[in-house]
């Protein structure tokens, strides 16, 4: 009799553990292994439950925690700059200049990462941290380093917002006392910034990680007209640091009469800025696909036009 009733509750005990075990939710990813390449990508993950949310997110190369925003599907922000968590649906974002991604929750059972591309030199791997209240469930992606990109051409066009402006600036001051009245000459276009200079900008995060700094010369624009543009006979290098030289006027002379006693004379001068659009072409080493990056060159020089005025 003891026998047969050790028996009846070692049963009794697998058959309640058989079913409590049953009935705890199961997180249960269609891939939780995600490898992609430099370029990024997309990538749809399917659940067969949708009692589990996201926990938190864990950089897997460094100890440096991964800071984000938290949006909703109607892309209204809930949280920025937070540890990222999700409990239903909705999306995160952390996304630097050179890296990032996007996981949005679309529905209770489905996952969407996107990976941007990878510009900065170096693997990156996070994790992806899904938990219920008995359990949790990663998924990690894995993004390889690029292979890099080689300059094809850079052109440029007339978008919207591009033109000239111009604008006179204050130039050379003289004070001067004279016995008798003689010619002077001076430098009417100099004082303060009396340069030509040009720098290029872009909107694009990675427009001058590919190329390295100060290594491609490609064309300037000289004027345009009637939409056409055209070129100057020098070269400049594609970057997005100022690059200055002193203007074709910066050696003009003026020569004016100054008369017995004291006087001030100072001169005015025309500035242009410029500003142009341009689209960059590369090549990446791996795909040898194309990358396009536009954006805008800024130049500002002298016209050559100027006046002496003196001061009474």
């Amino acid at each position: 009799m003891k026998k047969l009733s050790l028996i009846f509750l070692v049963s009794t005990s697998c058959l309640f553990s058989c079913t409590d075990n049953s009935e705890i939710p199961q997180i249960s990813p269609s891939i939780d292994r995600i490898e992609m390449e430099a370029e990024g990508g997309i990538q749809e993950i399917d659940f067969s439950t949708a009692e589990w949310k996201i926990d938190r997110i864990e950089n897997v190369i460094s100890n440096v925690k991964i800071f984000g925003d938290i949006f909703s599907l109607q892309n209204e922000m809930i949280n920025e700059n937070v540890l990222l968590e999700l409990e239903g649906v909705g999306r995160l974002e952390a996304l630097w200049p050179n890296k990032g991604f996007v996981i949005g929750r679309i529905g209770l059972d489905k996952l969407e990462i996107r990976v941007q591309e990878n510009s900065s030199g170096d693997p990156f791997e996070f994790r992806i941290i899904l938990a219920t209240e008995n359990t949790e469930r990663a998924i990690t992606i894995s993004q390889k380093a690029s292979q890099g990109y080689q300059f094809k051409e850079l052109d440029y066009f007339i978008g919207d917002g591009d033109g000239d402006s111009l604008y006179w600036k204050r130039g050379s001051t003289l004070k001067l006392t004279m016995v008798d009245s003689q010619e002077m000459e001076f430098t009417p276009i100099g004082g303060v910034d009396p340069l030509s200079s040009y720098l290029f900008r872009s909107d694009y995060n990675d427009a001058f990680v590919w190329i390295k700094s100060d290594s491609v010369e490609v064309k300037l624009p000289a004027h345009f007209q009637d939409g056409k543009i055209y070129y100057s006979d020098e070269k400049g290098i594609y970057t997005e640091n100022l690059q200055s030289e002193l203007s074709e006027y910066s050696n003009l002379m003026e020569s004016i009469t100054v008369p017995p006693g004291y006087s001030e004379f100072r001169s005015e001068y025309e500035m242009r800025r410029r500003i142009l659009s341009y689209r960059l072409i590369l090549t990446n080493n791996r795909t040898e696909e194309e990358k396009t990056i536009v954006g805008k060159i800024i130049q500002i020089a002298p016209t050559g036009n100027y006046k002496v005025v003196q001061v009474e």
